[in-house]
């Protein structure tokens, strides 16, 4: 008998409680999903799959209040149909009538943890593997509509006259670099080719310049040839801690660079490294030798240059001087204030060196290609075949000698610089190959160093929170079904409007304890212990209203 009344009441319990997930799953699920609708111009025979995908997401949201209503609702239904009396007086204690809710908030429990720690985290890299598929379509449509992709990549702005789908290709193109809400360069084009790299981590789309014309923030226009940028596919919601599996976040606190938006921090920051080490060791080669000595890129040659030293060209404006790309030049200085020569050798015998006379000089990194190559612009330059001490060509303002590489054990010595190394220290000690950072590299430095604490916070107060929601479920339900019975001579939405003050104390609790863990600066401990507290009142609750009905 005592089984039979067990199953009746988990099976109403059950009805109730899908029915409320369903309506409130299907109302949130629509508003999770305007964003990316209208961010990225999705196709729409895809957004019905992506509304599943999202489904886990809502899911997670909605099951512990959907517990909580059919708890209260049919608890409260007994109670004030008398059936919870009749029970009582056939000597079926209260304690045994709240099993099937103790089992539904045990198994509602389970679904939710299961959910946030394996199954969202499935779920979302569905919907990025479907973007990503769809990459080519939203890309074309939106300049075919608007003109422009917006604010679809990070920091970079896509304008084109034109998009042709069928040929990839788009015409009339300027591509806009910013750094903050400046723009710190433009590269423009008449015609590029679009190609798609797909790939698990690492998806990307390539515009293929065709004679490029770059103009960096101070109006300096150069004409670059052909020239390759790679647009990495924006992400939604995989870079977010929040939608990483359980092993993932243990890896990840192992190893930060397994996060996406870490790895990103760390290559800016061994971009700028790379140049500021470059520039030193050039100034270190000048005033011991005088001469550098650099490889061709091609691997085809060599360029010798003579003067006596190389300093970092420091932007005067305060603004500017913390900004990576304002410090990525280098003014080269000749011998005895003299005029700098640079010599261009082939490895072909048959082809004469070139010697260049310029009277100033200006060495810059590129770093915007798959490896950094150096670029050194002459002023006032004038040239000559080796062996030819008569014929000199006409004098030109400017010269760009490029295609020369970074020697390679400077890039080996920027690949050695980890995140346990960045991170370890509070000062440049432990760099011990830039004498003078700039503060640019310092600022890079410090950004770096403060994500990384910040995601072990985050990683360990999103597991907190995980489990918390989980055990939420088990509490408000054996809440939620006591005030059914308590306020059974009330309307039962009055019984589930009291019942979810605690339920909103609890999500309260949680949210605002994460804040707290994440934005405080003395630790993650305090806002952990805020996060769990509406959690241990609610149970402390329960414990004094279950003595009290126990005992009448």
């Amino acid at each position: 008998m005592v089984f039979t009344i067990h199953r009746y009441i988990f099976r109403d319990l059950f009805k109730a409680f899908a029915l409320g997930t369903l309506i409130l799953s299907t109302v949130l699920g629509l508003g999770i999903m305007l964003k990316p609708l209208r961010q990225f111009s999705v196709d729409p025979a895809n957004v019905p799959t992506l509304i599943f995908c999202t489904l886990p997401v809502t899911l997670t949201m909605v099951i512990p209040i959907s517990a909580l209503l059919a708890a209260t609702l049919v608890y409260g239904r007994l109670a004030s149909d008398n059936e919870i009396t009749a029970c009582r007086s056939s000597g079926i204690g209260l304690h045994s009538l709240i099993y099937p809710a103790l089992a539904m908030g045990l198994l509602v429990s389970m679904v939710t943890l299961l959910l946030s720690f394996h199954v969202i985290p499935t779920f979302t890299r569905k919907f990025e593997e479907i973007i990503k598929t769809d990459i080519k379509t939203i890309i074309f449509r939106n300049i075919q509509k608007k003109g422009n992709l917006g604010d679809l990549f990070d920091d970079v702005r896509v304008h084109a006259d034109h998009a042709f789908a069928d040929q990839q290709q788009l015409v009339g193109v300027s591509v806009l670099g910013l750094d903050g809400n400046k723009i710190d360069w433009i590269v423009t084009a008449r015609q590029v080719d679009v190609f798609f790299e797909t790939k698990e981590k690492d998806s990307r789309v390539n515009l293929i310049f065709s004679d490029a014309v770059r103009i960096d923030n101070k109006n300096n226009m150069t004409n670059v040839g052909r020239l390759r940028i790679g647009l990495p596919i924006p992400s939604l919601w995989r870079d977010n801690i929040k939608f990483k599996k359980h092993s993932e976040l243990k890896t990840i606190r192992q190893d930060m660079t397994l996060f996406n938006p870490i790895a990103e921090q760390l290559k800016e920051f061994r971009q700028q490294f790379v140049v500021e080490r470059f520039f030193q060791w050039c100034n270190n080669q000048l005033k011991t030798g005088k001469q550098l000595k650099l490889p061709l890129s091609d691997g085809r040659g060599w360029i010798v240059l003579r003067g006596q030293s190389c300093a970092l060209d420091i932007p005067t404006k305060p603004a500017d001087q913390r900004s990576p790309s304002q410090n990525r030049a280098a003014i080269i200085t000749g011998i005895d204030n003299g005029p700098i020569r640079l010599e261009y050798h082939r490895k072909n015998k048959n082809a004469a060196a070139k010697l260049y006379t310029a009277e100033r000089a200006k060495v810059g990194v590129n770093i915007m290609g798959s490896e950094p190559t150096v670029q050194i612009n002459l002023e006032d330059v004038q040239w000559r075949y080796s062996g030819d001490n008569q014929t000199l060509s006409p004098p030109l303002t400017y010269y760009p000698v490029s295609g020369i590489a970074v020697p390679p054990e400077i890039t080996a010595a920027t690949e050695a610089v980890g995140i346990d190394q960045i991170t370890a220290s509070k000062d440049w000690h432990w760099a011990g190959q830039i004498n003078n950072p700039t503060l640019a590299m310092l600022k890079l430095w410090k950004r770096l160093t403060k994500e990384c604490a910040e995601l072990t916070t985050e990683i360990e107060v999103e597991l907190h929170s995980r489990l918390a929601f989980g055990i939420s479920c088990v509490v408000l339900v054996l809440l939620g079904s006591v005030l059914g019975i308590i306020f059974r001579s009330s309307h039962l939405l009055t019984a589930f409007g009291i019942s979810f003050i605690p339920a909103a104390i609890c999500l309260i609790t949680i949210f605002t304890g994460k804040h707290i863990a994440e934005q405080g600066s003395g630790g993650p401990e305090i806002g952990i212990m805020f996060l769990w507290s509406g959690i241990a009142a609610v149970t402390i609750a329960n414990m004094v209203i279950y003595r009290k009905l126990f005992k009448q």
